[in-house]
């Protein structure tokens, strides 16, 4: 079965419908970004950010895993990358790893933003995710 999307073919279903998701929530997306170590991502995500330490925008390496819930996932690879991804020579690819899961709710990255940071998600990004996430889903087939 296809999993299509903006007329482009992904690998999973989960991953057509978090392209269409970050579409409509205006993040710039791009697939199979440079692997890191043993992890390979899946998407590389750039959102835009207000605060004036920022920026301008975060950049996510992220995973899409076919869960609900995140409790139970402690060691995935995209976990492991808090704070920054960045290559041999020291350059930066990212803000951090991130693990996103079958909804909105089940998404999970730790960046520095402003002078501090911490964990997020993407209720803490987008203020209609949930409805974003329905659209999403309808917008795949």
């Amino acid at each position: 079965m296809a999993n299509i999307y903006n007329g482009l073919e992904f690998k999973t279903q989960l991953e057509a419908i978090w392209a269409a998701f970050f579409d409509l929530a205006e993040w710039d997306w791009w697939t199979n970004p440079v692997a890191v170590g043993d992890w390979k991502p899946d998407f590389k995500i750039t959102f835009k950010c207000g605060h004036s330490e920022c920026g301008g925008s975060h950049t996510l390496f992220a995973s899409m895993i076919p869960v609900s819930s995140l409790d139970g996932v402690k060691d995935h690879p995209s976990l492991s990358h808090s704070f920054g991804i960045a290559n041999k020579d020291g350059y930066s690819l990212a803000d951090g790893g991130a693990l996103f899961g079958t909804r909105p709710v089940a998404t999970k990255w730790e960046i520095a933003h402003g002078s501090g940071g911490g964990i997020e998600d993407v209720l803490s990004r987008v203020h209609n995710a949930n409805e974003l996430w329905e659209k999403a889903i309808a917008s795949v087939r």
